[in-house]
């Protein structure tokens, strides 16, 4: 299996920091002044109650004006008034957000978030709506200060074995187009190519050049084909794609995408194991995609925008821009 050890300290320091932290520190809830997210949108997600002045937005433009009431609107007269009640709001929608980003399993918290979405809305008075809040409070925060790191737990499961093809002539022809055809400027960049030598680091230098790293396992569906581009300098986000191999048909892809490495999860669905993706878009911005395997192929389950928010504390975040897609496991 191509190995992850580089892929996974990279992704503990820079995309998922406050976990390598909280090994040694117990989570907190931030305060409101402390938050810094980049667009409003993400401020009026956890407290439609902010001043979004002290936090850098304009507050006298007529289109913030006017989204900012609409997102107070959602809840019941007077909630912004009382300063508790606007705290716990707060506190709330940071534990959904917040806690969605430590699961390994998002597509489930979602369900319970969702519900208590629901009964937030269905709220007519603060006093209802204070009700709630605490009852969202004490469901979410015990799960948040305890949830392990999504690394304690991960395992690299998506293969039951490993497999040698190269003596099987018919799949080593197989393979070599497959790689040739991945190894080219549309894909990894490279065009040079005749071995499908896979180690990353005791490379023959005598063997002509190619940028695709892959390996060759047994799954619950068949062999597959695993190939990543090589990273280069500072990279953090690489092309990787999944085949299954059939000597007597073409290679059937079950998995592609632009967002890799992927790190596979210890949940399975419909025989084979869950994984996600993490794509870096800035230093506070890292795209998180979860995928599922339908049967035939690996669908985005659950994505979201894990997005920093807090000034005293760089590594803190949320996830925002949630899409999602039910994925029938058997």
């Amino acid at each position: 299996m191509i190995k992850k050890t580089f892929y996974l300290l990279s992704l503990l320091i820079t995309i998922f920091p406050t976990y390598a932290q909280q090994i040694k520190q117990e989570r907190v809830i931030p305060r409101i002044d402390q938050l810094v997210p980049p667009y409003l949108s993400t401020i009026l997600l956890l407290s439609p109650c902010a001043d979004i002045s002290l936090l850098g937005f304009n507050d006298k433009d007529d289109d913030t004006i006017r989204i900012v009431d609409e997102a107070k609107a959602a809840y019941p007269a007077n909630t912004c008034n009382n300063p508790a009640l606007a705290n716990k709001l707060f506190k709330a929608h940071f534990l959904q957000y917040s806690t969605i980003t430590l699961v390994d399993d998002p597509w489930n918290l979602d369900v319970e978030i969702v519900e208590q979405n629901r009964l937030i809305s269905q709220c007519k008075d603060t006093a209802c709506l204070d009700k709630v809040l605490d009852s969202i409070i004490s469901q979410l925060y015990p799960r948040y200060i305890s949830i392990p790191t999504k690394f304690e737990s991960a395992s690299d499961n998506l293969c039951i074995s490993k497999v040698d093809l190269a003596n099987d002539k018919k799949m080593d022809s197989v393979i070599k187009k497959l790689v040739a055809s991945l190894s080219t400027d549309d894909n990894c960049g490279s065009e040079d190519f005749s071995d499908y030598e896979d180690s990353p680091i005791d490379e023959d230098k005598s063997k002509p050049y190619t940028n695709v790293l892959f390996d060759i396992c047994k799954s619950n569906v068949g062999d597959l084909f695993i190939a990543e581009c090589k990273m280069f300098g500072n990279q953090v986000n690489t092309q990787t794609w999944f085949y299954l191999l059939n000597p007597d048909i073409e290679p059937k892809q079950l998995f592609n995408s632009y967002n890799g490495p992927y790190y596979p999860l210890d949940s399975t669905c419909n025989g084979m194991p869950d994984f996600f993706t993490s794509a870096r878009y800035s230093s506070a911005e890292h795209k998180i995609v979860y995928y599922r395997y339908n049967g035939q192929q690996y669908e985005a389950a659950y994505s979201y925008m894990q997005v920093g928010i807090s000034s005293d504390d760089n590594d803190m975040a949320i996830a925002d821009l949630i899409e999602k897609k039910e994925i029938i496991c058997k």
